[in-house]
């Protein structure tokens, strides 16, 4: 246990300092996120911000997990699909412009990187022996349902992340979860992979709360989602993915919903999506919004935990 609360305090301090330390140098050039055009109005004075913060949290969390061999396969997909996003950005940023890499060159290679953690998982080590869900869809269903799992919860997480400290927070709050699951079945690798992300979120939230500082950007945003939905499948949790995701999954709902609706009637269910950005244009505070959705996402998380 104390190496636990000695791994998430270091997590907590590098990741703090290193974050410092991008926040310096993207002020100090001038780099900064560009707000959609389509986002609420009072989203264009966040214009500037630094982003690329997910950096911080996705090196250390690494660094201190790596050892640990069993965690590797998820470390390979958290820093796959955090490359893609980190691309993303520094397109964005370096052409001034709110649009990285196209629509398919994303698509194509989350769904690569997704397949190929299924694939080794599923054949390479011993985690998908006792999964339940693997017996009854079996072999080729279950990895068009873990490659689809990871690439949805991916994106998903992505599209939370738009207003300050969201994702951050609910994803703490959705790792612990998986650091009590993992706990309790003594698999000490993967209490330390969930331990060290949140250390490392936390010190992000610091920088990251209203008014944030600085954004993670796609670089954290895609990350956070694929090693979520990648530990649900390695501890035979998917299906409560639904439970301790539920936040995210809803965020990712409002805007399939709302675009089908569009194409289809011609109406928007929402004033805006994702679902944090309706909330916004009735009026919430972002932070109340921000306060709003950790609550739910805290009360998910501990019935995503007696579930269990």
């Amino acid at each position: 246990m104390w190496l636990l609360f000695f791994l998430f305090f270091l997590s907590f301090v590098f990741t703090s300092v290193l974050t410092w330390l991008i926040l310096l140098f993207f002020s100090k050039i001038h780099i900064g996120q560009f707000e959609r055009e389509e986002g609420p109005e009072s989203h264009k004075k966040k214009s500037g911000t630094p982003t690329m913060g997910g950096v911080g949290f996705v090196i250390i969390s690494i660094v201190l997990s790596f050892s640990f061999s069993e965690v590797r396969p998820l470390l390979f997909l958290f820093l796959g699909y955090s490359l893609i996003g980190f691309f993303d950005d520094f397109i964005k940023v370096y052409k001034k412009r709110n649009l990285g890499l196209t629509f398919w060159q994303k698509v194509f290679s989350q769904l690569l990187l997704s397949s190929l953690f299924s694939f080794f998982v599923l054949f390479c080590t011993p985690y998908l022996t006792s999964s339940y869900l693997l017996k009854i869809l079996g072999i080729p269903l279950y990895i068009l349902f873990s490659t689809f799992l990871i690439f949805g919860c991916g994106n998903a997480t992505n599209l939370t992340d738009g207003i300050d400290g969201l994702l951050a927070g609910t994803s703490i709050l959705a790792f612990a979860s998986f650091f009590v699951i993992a706990l309790h079945r003594h698999l000490l690798p993967f209490s330390v992979l969930a331990i060290v992300l949140i250390g490392g979120l936390l010190a992000f939230l610091f920088f990251n709360f209203p008014k944030a500082k600085i954004f993670m950007g796609d670089t954290g945003s895609l990350g956070i989602g694929a090693i979520l939905a990648g530990m649900a499948i390695i501890l035979n949790k998917e299906l409560l993915l639904v439970i301790i995701g539920g936040v995210f999954l809803v965020e990712a709902l409002s805007v399939i919903i709302q675009v089908l609706s569009y194409k289809l009637f011609k109406k928007r269910v929402f004033k805006m999506s994702p679902l944090h950005h309706h909330f916004e244009l009735l009026g919430w505070s972002e932070v109340y919004v921000t306060l709003m959705f950790w609550a739910v996402q805290f009360l998910l998380s501990i019935i995503g935990v007696f579930l269990a």
